[in-house]
This record gives structure tokens, sequence and C-alpha cells, in this order.
């Protein structure tokens, strides 16, 4: 190392806020700042600083090695930007004082908890872009029944809307147990949202022409309004395995119905 760069190395007691670390990244945040180590956050990482000339400095060391398997599990869960998550970044940076301390037992509490808190924030933040996605997609199909208001292309339109209500409705009653990928990214989960209305709209396509054809629902046909259609539309929509079922079931009515043919 260069005169210059030692020179230029900064010592715990040198970091402030808005300036660069010695890894010329910039200091977004400070949470502890002692004589022989800093501990800050940057854009994208919780870091420290070990001052090298430190009396402690192997002891420091040792002590941070000891969580550094729960730091690398709990940084896989962490978001890119760490800017809106900085009540958990507290809670780590704690965590790291705390161990360096000694208090090996009380950091690895502190961390777990850090956990257990990112997994529920982006449980909740996954559940939210799966379903602000499914009520776009029924805010379009909405549109399009209102630029066609009448004639056959009303009556899909309609059906097509009927059965996305269904689909959000079914989203809303199951959001609390909803299943999410805490590793997919917002794209993944609105596309995941998307797909389960693009489900429920073509579920309620297929009971119309269930309905039509008599082939299920034609009970519906007896009634004169097409409010019994659109009401099979939004059950269609909410039940995600009627439709499968109806399907299944007519494969295999003609699948028997085949074999008793080859018989013949």
């Amino acid at each position: 190392m260069s005169s210059d760069s030692q020179k230029n190395e900064l010592k715990p007691y040198d970091y402030k806020q808005g300036c660069k670390d010695n890894d010329d990244v910039f200091v977004k945040k400070i949470y502890a700042k002692m004589p022989d180590f800093v501990v800050y956050r940057t854009d994208s990482a919780i870091r420290i600083d070990i001052d090298d000339d430190s009396e402690k400095v192997e002891e420091i060391k040792s002590n941070h090695v000891k969580i550094g398997v729960d730091l690398a599990r709990i940084y896989s869960w962490l978001p890119e930007s760490l800017s809106w998550s900085e009540s958990i970044n507290k809670q780590i940076a704690r965590a790291i004082v705390s161990n360096i301390l000694g208090s090996f037992d009380e950091a690895r509490e502190m961390l777990k908890h850090a956990e257990d808190r990112i997994i529920k924030l982006k449980t909740i933040q996954g559940r939210l872009q799966y379903t602000l996605s499914a009520f776009s997609i029924v805010l379009v199909i909405f549109l399009i029944s209102i630029l066609y208001p009448f004639g056959e292309s009303a009556i899909f339109s309609q059906v097509m809307l009927c059965g996305a209500l269904g689909g959000v409705l079914s989203i809303a009653v199951g959001l609390s147990k909803l299943n999410i990928d805490i590793d997919a990214n917002w794209q993944m989960n609105s596309l995941i949202g998307g797909s389960r209305i693009l489900i429920a709209v073509t579920a309620s396509l297929f009971s119309y022409f269930a309905i039509k054809s008599n082939i299920a629902f034609s009970f519906v046909n007896e009634i004169e309004s097409n409010y019994g259609i659109f009401m099979v539309a939004m059950v269609a929509g909410f039940a995600e395995m009627l439709i499968p079922n109806i399907m299944n079931n007519l494969a295999k009515e003609n699948d028997g119905y085949g074999k008793n043919q080859d018989k013949t």
C-alpha cells in the first residue's frame, strides 16, 4: 500500500454521513461509532469498518465471524435498496454491535427477530403486488365492457368482467393465506396475480359456452335475462377448480364413450 493510500484511509472516528468509505462508497447512515470500529449503511449493504491499528482488532474480527452465517442469510432476504427497511437495518446494526461487545446470544436473537420481520414485510409486499396486478386487469376488462355496450361483444365482455370480479373476490377472501415466494421480484408477483384473473376470465367464457351448448348449467337457459349467465360466470371465476373439474368429467365421459364404440 502506498503512503498516499495509507494517508487517505479513514479511521472509525473519521466516518460521517454523506462521505465516502474506504471502498469509495457513500455512507448513507451511521449506526454506531466506536474508537475501534464503525457500523454504517450504504445504499445496498450494512457494513463494519475496523481500525487495523486497534489492539482489539483480532478480537473484534473473531466475534464478528461468529454471526457470519446469520448475517449472510439475512442479507440474502434484504432488498437491493435498503432505504425502505430502515427500522430493520437499525436492528441488524444493533445486533452487530452487541455481538462485537461480547453478547453473542443476544445478537443472534436480534438477528432472528429481524429475519422474521423481513419475511413478513416481503410477504405483505408480494401480496400487495399480486393484488394490484389483479385489480389492474379487472379495470382493463371493465373499460372494454364500456367500449362494447351492445351486441354479442357486449355479452362476451360482461361475462369476462363477471369472471374477473369472481377472481378478485377469491383473491380478497384468501389474501391472508396467499402463499408468496419472498425471493420473487415485483414483476413475478404481478405476473402471477394477473394470471389468476386471466384464468378466471377463461373459466367464465367456458361457463358461457357450456350454458349455450347445454353441456353444463343448462338450467340457466330457462331464465329470460342474462343475470343467470353472469352469476355462473362469476362463480366460475371465483372457484378455480369448478371449470377444470367439469372439463375432466367431460373428458372421462368422452373417453368412456370412445372405448364403448371400439368394443362395438
